[in-house]
């Protein structure tokens, strides 16, 4: 059978409206795939309201406890706050006390509802009420916030002024140091006198432990490795203990005078007598005197 044009231009359409459908479908398909939207099932509808819904958009996210359950599907402003209706792939049980709040998904952009679930002791709330949602956390407006009261605190507080200070106290140190006044500028001065000194006196360091090393002078006979200082000492040592024992058992002079009472009463009564003759003495010294004095005068 011979084919006219008119069949062949027919037949072209055909496989182009096909093709057609074709992506149609395909681009339908992937939409509700990467939506993740349900098609079928039942939905459940939620209303909440909000003072401010900080940039949130139809078709946000719904979450609670960290899983996607819904998304966003429109937001009337109204004279009591922003109403959103939400629908939800599954009814949940929301008790007094709940929270909902907007919640950045990030610092670039991006919204989402966040649901907080209360304890079951409180009272179950219908899910055709309409709930409130708290304020949202605005992160732009807190650091601006924050970097306006840095601010203030900076022209307001003397802050810069402090700064400034301590900005012109290190100029003037560095400067001292410069003109090589105080220990640093000596120190980084061209003038090596404090460096000499310095030298100086650890030739003199080395040249003592050269001679503590040698053995010689008090330290080096306590460092030396014949030990003779320390022997001497442990001699000595030994001596005085030797002297100790000894009058702790009596002997000698001291031992008798702390051991023996006999021998400390007989020192005792020899003293008194001397200090008797001392003072008969100075009772008749007078007398003596005169009588020679009388009878050299004839």
């Amino acid at each position: 059978m011979r084919r006219t044009p008119f069949s062949n231009e027919l037949r072209m359409e055909v496989v182009v409206g096909a093709f057609v459908v074709m992506v149609f479908l395909g681009l339908a398909y992937f939409t509700i795939i990467l939506s993740r939207e349900k098609l079928f099932g039942q939905k459940h509808m939620i209303e909440v309201v909000f003072d401010d819904v900080m940039g949130l958009r139809d078709g946000d996210n719904v979450v609670i406890r960290g899983m996607v359950i819904g998304k966003v599907k429109r937001l009337d402003l109204r004279e009591d706050g922003v109403h959103v209706l939400a629908s939800l792939e599954q009814p949940l049980e929301i008790h007094e006390g709940y929270r909902m709040t907007i919640v950045s998904t990030s610092i670039l952009g991006g919204r989402y509802i966040h649901i907080k679930e209360s304890q079951p002791s409180g009272g179950k709330i219908p899910m055709d009420s309409v709930f409130r949602g708290e304020r949202p956390y605005d992160l732009m407006a807190d650091a601006a916030e924050v970097v306006n009261t840095v601010r203030r605190a900076l022209t307001t507080g003397g802050v810069v002024s402090n700064v400034q200070d301590i900005a012109a106290q290190v100029r003037e140190i560095v400067a001292r140091a410069n003109s090589g006044q105080g220990t640093l500028g000596k120190l980084l001065s061209a003038d090596d006198t404090l460096y000499s000194n310095a030298v100086a006196a650890a030739t003199n360091l080395r040249e003592i432990s050269e001679r503590a090393n040698r053995g010689e002078g008090t330290l080096g006979r306590l460092l030396s490795p014949d030990d003779a200082l320390y022997n001497d000492i442990a001699s000595a040592a030994s001596s005085l203990r030797k002297i100790a024992s000894e009058v702790e058992e009596g002997k000698g002079t001291v031992g008798k005078l702390l051991k023996d009472d006999g021998f400390y009463e007989d020192v005792k009564k020899a003293v008194n007598e001397v200090r008797a003759t001392i003072d008969d003495y100075r009772e008749t010294a007078p007398i003596v005197t005169f009588t020679s004095i009388f009878f050299g005068a004839f």
